[in-house]
């Protein structure tokens, strides 16, 4: 479930201005853990006294809604903002001026709120498209992810087993068509500037086109240079590469995009562009990227979203786990997983843990 830490003051304008903030509100009420500062001697009073906005607040929801006192938490953070980032799909309502709030978001990736300036859109956005072969989209990726434009977030996994699988002939050489895509794809969801390390983990097959060392070196390589080159911090960038005997290969076959707050899916490929004719769709396909809450205000299941985002990291946490027993007990990694710790392939012995911050 989703969780919210916030300073009580905080908390009680929210959730006595309903009008004013509706859609935290919804989360709020049906969908998220509440985290206070507050102690627990003086929650069990704001709980025993009918006139106090949280007696009132739990008296009138039917979901039995746990509120946690964390006072020493909150202090920990105001010693220390780094410390949020061990909540990397939380969000956050401190007592900090807006610049700081709006500074301490950039710095984090994290959504971070203040009194004065509470987003209460922030967590419906979303993006829905189908395309058929050869249709045009100016922009191409720019224009598809446009609303989620300095959309905060640190970390983000790919899961494609098609995403390196086809090349395109330009200017002579052979380019790999999911690699021009994937940082296409990055440039408009990475943040612009962060203080942090922006974790990425992609997920692909070591397919017919991509089946021996040579060619996922190459790819990693790549990768390892060109996304260092779209933004001025530091990178963490896994690749696991799949063999299809491996016992999670048919996870690729569910090609996804997750990050803090969002996750989204194709049906074909993420290598969805042409790379000369960089307007034109390859292949006929559907995209969509949502936000936790992007249909809070529908008849649909609201936190369905959220719920595949939770489903999505716990098997990707599972094939991580599955990826390093396989790596250390040795053998042809072709047989199994190939891993790529920042370019450099880790082999049997030298892998501990694939690092991404979504992972459990």
């Amino acid at each position: 479930m989703f969780t919210i830490y916030s300073d009580k003051d905080i908390f009680e304008n929210i959730i006595s201005n309903p009008n004013n903030y509706p859609n935290w509100n919804k989360i709020i009420k049906d969908h998220s853990n509440i985290c206070l500062n507050i102690n627990q001697v003086d929650l069990d009073a704001e709980k025993a006294d009918p006139e106090t906005y949280i007696f009132l607040f739990l008296q009138a929801n039917a979901r039995n809604i746990d509120v946690i006192p964390l006072e020493n938490y909150f202090q920990t953070i105001y010693n220390d903002f780094e410390i949020i980032i061990e909540n990397p799909t939380s969000a956050y309502f401190l007592n900090i001026p807006e610049i700081d709030a709006k500074n301490l978001q950039d710095q984090t990736g994290l959504i971070i709120n203040c009194k004065e300036n509470i987003d209460d859109d922030i967590l419906i956005k979303g993006v829905n498209l189908d395309w058929l072969a050869d249709d045009l989209i100016n922009n191409n990726w720019t224009e598809i992810l446009s609303s989620f434009n300095n959309f905060p977030s640190n970390s983000l996994i790919i899961n494609d087993r098609n995403l390196f699988s086809n090349e395109e002939r330009v200017q002579g050489l052979n380019k790999n068509i999911g690699i021009d895509n994937l940082l296409r794809i990055l440039d408009n969801l990475i943040p612009q500037n962060l203080k942090i390390d922006y974790h990425i983990l992609v997920q692909s097959e070591q397919n017919s086109n991509i089946n021996n060392k040579q060619k996922c070196d190459q790819i990693a390589t790549i990768l390892n240079n060109e996304i260092r080159n779209l933004r001025p911090y530091n990178f963490i960038i896994e690749i696991v590469f799949f063999n299809r005997g491996t016992m999670y290969f048919p996870s690729t076959h569910n090609r996804k995009i997750v990050s803090n707050y969002k996750i989204g899916k194709v049906e074909y490929s993420f290598a969805a562009f042409k790379i000369k004719e960089n307007n034109t769709l390859k292949y006929d396909d559907s995209f969509n990227l949502k936000s936790f809450f992007e249909n809070i205000n529908s008849s649909q299941n609201c936190s369905s979203n959220l719920k595949a985002h939770e489903n999505a990291t716990l098997k990707y946490t599972e094939i991580a786990s599955h990826c390093i027993q396989k790596i250390n007990q040795g053998g042809p990694n072709d047989n199994v997983y190939r891993y790529y710790l920042n370019g450099i392939e880790v082999i049997q012995g030298q892998i501990t843990k694939i690092t991404n911050r979504l992972l459990n």
